[in-house]
């Protein structure tokens, strides 16, 4: 801790020692302290500006040297003969010290009473409590000889010890530099090397390592002790560990740096009506309108309100709040421009000296207000809307803050005020639901169309489809959504999950019942072949046909079943050819009269489809055959891949189909011209390809018949 200047000027007055500062050029004395006075008999404005050489009788020593000349950088020790106050001669042993004031070197003479040989023996009492002295200082101290290779300490006292954790065994003999690390820098180093090459004293800080590894910020002294010739004998270094004082400066650095850099506004002030700027930053600066803080001083903080009384009141509230911080927004007109809105947080805080000081932060919210008076404009056409709009707060205790007209209507509320005084939860169903939505809208931000099941004010069951996002007002979290009312299309939705439901029954019942007697019907008939007659026999093989055509329509009924009950979700991976050849060879085993073939190989690929794939080769391939007029059908089955599809042709002998069929063919119910079937096999086929994605349509046979294309894309 630096020492006042009146206490600097006490601890030379009142020192033990005679203290007399000499200009070397003239010998001129230029300060001296009571002690000098008193053994020189002279008054302190009697030895100002008086020639040193005057009050010396002369040099002890061999001859009885004479006085010689001063020197600016004099150190050494010599023994004056002094004329006393007594009028009488007495020798006193000088310490000469260069010392630098005010960039002009003198000449500092410490003198103390010379003894003689008989008491030269209290010189080694002194010496012992000399060394005691610096074996016990609080800082770390050490000796190194420079006549030595490298410079090597000679002595450590304990606190080196315990400062850097190696015993004075560990360190004696070793370079002082054994305490640098990775991270200690170069220059404090370079400028340590650069000192003692001159023989100077140098004082640095820099990055040390105790023995343990643990960093430390060291602040090194090192001084050069010199011999009566001026030769340097030893250096003398003192450590002291600097860590917590280096670690408080760079955090009250950062803390500068971040208030000269922070975009909000800052600064300090006393709490009283002509209080001023006594710290401001750069972003207050360019909020009021001047180009650097310098130029708010001695500005009064109230001249930049628009209502001066806005200021004193925030100082009321500091002194009658509960809280260690106020928050207002205020109006500011700064020196150019317009006026700003801005928030005011402001905390009062007390010195050392008793002293109150107002620490203020100041953000610019102009935009915002102005954002808040576009909102005003918007609220008359949300009131408006034809959906519900609201505003509440999250958790299952939520309440709303804002509803319009439609919000009301919806939920069967008298008025907008009315709906406002229910609790959210309330609106819901099942409350739990309502903890959910607000957990998950918290976490995610925005919710869009999240269909909830509530219920109106009059315990009305009500479906609504809400949008919402979640975002903080003036530090708190709220919901800002709009709802529709989708009861109407819940219950028809509701309707058609019924309505599956019951085809879903049905296909049960088709897929067993209906197939199995049927199946039963056939086996019987089968059975009556060998035990009716001629005659019989024409009846039996109606009622074997019959039977088969109705297991062909349960058949159908079963896929265009499975065809509306399917769902994106049932797609996956199918292997056309794996398909395809499974039917080629069922149509064979069932229609042994027909050729079917396959023109080329069919390609290893597979589409996006389901378990219906094999419907439409099974229906088209029937087709093929069952409405051939060949005695002998022929039907020819070919595969191709192109860039992302697989196309596949089914061509066959028959009749083929007319252009004017060829748009009508694929239509529910369309029939061929002598067919006995149903008229969805080929409905059912569009259906499918269409699912998948693909197409299908019809040409023509060369030299006779017809060609299905059909075209679906491939799984890349």
């Amino acid at each position: 801790m630096r020492l006042s200047a009146s206490a600097y000027e006490t601890v030379f007055d009142e020192a033990p020692d005679a203290l007399v500062i000499v200009d070397p050029e003239t010998n001129r004395i230029r300060e001296c302290n009571a002690r000098a006075c008193e053994i020189v008999g002279h008054e302190r404005a009697d030895l100002l500006d008086r020639d040193v050489t005057a009050l010396i009788d002369g040099v002890q020593g061999p001859g009885d040297e004479p006085v010689p000349p001063l020197e600016r950088d004099d150190d050494a020790t010599r023994t004056w003969v002094l004329r006393t106050g007594q009028q009488t001669v007495a020798p006193f042993d000088v310490q000469l010290s260069p010392v630098s004031i005010d960039g002009e070197r003198y000449i500092l003479a410490r003198l103390t009473a010379a003894t003689d040989e008989a008491d030269r023996s209290d010189d080694a009492v002194d010496r012992e409590l000399k060394s005691r002295a610096i074996d016990a200082a609080p800082i770390g101290i050490t000796i190194s000889d420079p006549s030595q290779p490298d410079n090597p300490m000679i002595y450590t006292n304990e606190m080196f010890e315990e400062l850097t954790g190696y015993s004075a065994s560990e360190a004696v003999g070793r370079n002082c530099r054994f305490l640098q690390g990775p991270e200690t820098r170069t220059e404090p180093v370079a400028e340590m090397r650069g000192a003692i090459a001159a023989a100077e004293p140098v004082t640095v800080e820099l990055k040390n390592y105790r023995k343990d590894g643990t960093p430390f910020w060291n602040r090194v002294t090192i001084a050069p002790v010199r011999d009566d010739d001026g030769t340097v004998k030893h250096y003398i270094g003192f450590q002291e560990d600097i860590t917590e004082r280096k670690q408080s400066r760079q955090a009250l650095e950062l803390a500068d740096h971040l208030l000269e850099t922070v975009p909000s506004g800052v600064f300090r002030t006393e709490p009283s009506p002509d209080g001023t700027f006594e710290y401001a930053n750069p972003a207050l600066a360019s909020l009021l309108g001047v180009d650097s803080p310098d130029q708010l001083q001695d500005r009064r903080v109230a001249d930049f309100y628009a209502n001066p009384d806005a200021r004193m009141d925030l100082v009321e509230s500091l002194r009658t709040a509960a809280d260690d911080a106020v928050t207002h927004e205020v109006t500011l007109e700064p020196v150019a421009g317009d006026p700003i809105d801005v928030v005011i947080t402001a905390s009062l805080t007390v010195d050392e000296s008793g002293s109150e000081h107002v620490h203020k932060v100041v953000q610019d919210i102009t935009e915002r207000k102005a954002r808040e008076r576009r909102l005003e404009r918007y609220e008359r056409l949300v009131e408006n809307l034809p959906i519900g709009v609201y505003q509440n707060t999250p958790g299952s205790e939520g309440r709303f803050r804002l509803v319009n007209d439609a919000m009301a209507d919806i939920f069967d509320a008298d008025s907008t005020a009315h709906l406002r005084e229910q609790p959210v939860c309330e609106l819901y169903a099942d409350p739990d639901e309502r903890a959910a939505f607000s957990e998950r809208l918290c976490e995610r931000g925005v919710v869009t169309e999240a269909e909830l099941e509530l219920t109106t004010l009059h315990d009305e069951p009500l479906w609504g489809a809400v949008t919402a996002i979640a975002r903080e007002v003036d530090g708190t979290t709220v919901f800002d959504g709009v709802i529709q009312d989708i009861t109407e299309r819940k219950q028809y939705e509701q309707r058609l999950k019924e309505q599956r439901d019951d085809l879903d029954v049905l296909n049960q019942m088709l897929r067993h019942d209906i197939r199995n007697d049927l199946q039963l019907v056939t086996a019987y008939a089968d059975f009556l072949r060998d035990h009716v007659d001629d005659a019989g026999r024409d009846y039996l093989e109606t009622i074997h046909e019959s039977a088969d055509h109705a297991v062909e329509l349960t058949q159908t009924a079963r896929d265009m079943s499975d065809v509306m009950l399917s769902t994106d979700e049932n797609r996956t991976r199918v292997d056309l050819r794996h398909t395809l050849e499974s039917e080629l060879e069922r149509v064979r085993s069932e229609y042994a009269n027909a050729a079917v073939t396959v023109d080329g190989t069919i390609p290893q690929t597979t589409v996006v489809a389901d378990d219906m794939l094999h419907s439409i080769f099974r229906n088209l391939l029937t087709n093929a055959v069952q409405h051939n007029d060949r005695e002998v059908p022929t039907v020819t089955v070919s595969a191709s891949e192109r860039d992302e599809t697989v196309v596949v042709r089914v061509a066959d002998n028959g009749p083929g189909v007319s252009d004017e069929q060829k748009d009508e063919i694929f239509a529910k119910g369309t029939k061929g011209g002598e067919s006995a079937g149903t008229g969805l096999g080929l409905y059912l086929v569009e259906t499918l390809v269409d699912t998948y994605g693909g197409s299908v349509h019809v040409e023509d046979n060369e030299p006779r018949g017809a060609v299905f294309v059909v075209e679906l894309p491939t799984d890349s």
